[in-house]
């Protein structure tokens, strides 16, 4: 845990010790202050004064219990509800703060490529293969570019529920080999992708999105999986819908982990020493892109290893 956080807890747990001590102290002053009264009381009705206080101690004692629990039961609800509030912030800080960080390094790394290049290329006497693998590289990087300030704004538009989207009837399987043909050299060239499903399957659905769930997912696998190793894609038919399930051989995702990648920045383990690249932002946008589709994003365990995480969408 970060030495901020665990200062902003210590601090919150030492302010709700007090005020729990000082509920406690002031409740004790008040149960003694009660019964001081009622004797008083009972002493002038035996001298054969008259009082308004109860003669009943106990009587006025279960008030002030019964009103003390229900106070002290609202300001433990209260410091719940601030506590987890915090717990909220904190995270988001955090995540937000990972995210910096990984951005910065996406963007430094292209760049620089790129300056390089340019700079190769102004140079006299390259070669025409030089000069075209150069430029080529350049492509590249402005490429990677690209992908990263299309996730962020994607991410944004699905923040603020302005994804628009534009159903029509799509051939799943072509756009799915067109997407692996792609993945293969420019997002996992390291791997091989390997498609499974129906010669032909088209679905009402919108292309962009649907090819952007497949290209973050292929992306995500790729991080983590070993090079050399296979990632698959599969499409499923099924009696209400049809899924999109992508398959890695990497080690996996823990089930802490689990119920947390699809949230907004959020990646396992710390940014500082962690060697998969990316923003936190992919599994988001397959989340939130999924859900306008009508479906749903689950991942799981494989039996033998590896993450599975399976597209849901609807028949329309």
């Amino acid at each position: 845990m970060p030495r901020n956080t665990r200062r902003t807890y210590l601090l919150f747990g030492a302010l709700t010790l007090y005020i729990l001590l000082q509920f406690l102290w002031w409740a004790i002053l008040l149960v003694r202050k009660e019964t001081e009264m009622a004797h008083l009381a009972i002493q002038v009705k035996a001298l054969g004064g008259s009082t308004d206080h109860p003669l009943d101690a106990s009587r006025a004692m279960r008030m002030i219990v019964g009103e003390g629990l229900v106070f002290l039961i609202l300001l433990l609800g209260m410091l719940f509800l601030t506590f987890r509030a915090i717990r909220r912030e904190l995270r988001l800080t955090r995540s937000q703060r990972n995210f910096l960080m990984a951005v910065t390094h996406e963007l430094r790394t292209p760049i620089a490529a790129i300056k390089l290049q340019l700079q190769t290329l102004s140079r006299k006497g390259l070669a025409e293969e030089q000069r075209n693998m150069l430029h080529d590289q350049a492509l590249s990087e402005a490429d990677r570019l690209a992908v990263l300030a299309e996730k962020v704004l994607l991410a944004t538009s699905a923040e603020e529920g302005v994804l628009s989207l534009e159903l029509k009837q799509v051939d799943v399987m072509e756009m799915m080999r067109s997407v692996v043909e792609r993945a293969q050299v420019q997002i996992a060239p390291g791997h091989r992708i390997v498609l499974d499903g129906p010669k032909q399957f088209s679905a009402l659905t919108d292309a962009q999105a649907l090819r952007s769930i497949a290209d973050n997912l292929i992306e995500n696998a790729a991080k983590y999986a070993p090079a050399g190793s296979r990632i698959s894609l599969a499409i499923e038919k099924g009696e209400q819908g049809w899924r999109l399930i992508v398959s890695d051989e990497g080690p996996g995702i823990p089930p802490s982990d689990q119920e947390r990648i699809f949230e907004k920045f959020y990646r396992g383990g710390n940014e500082e020493t962690r060697k998969a690249k990316g923003t936190g932002l992919g599994l988001y946008i397959v989340q939130r892109l999924a859900q306008r589709l009508g479906g749903a994003v689950h991942v799981r365990q494989g039996t033998t290893g590896g993450a599975i995480f399976a597209a849901s969408f609807p028949d329309r």
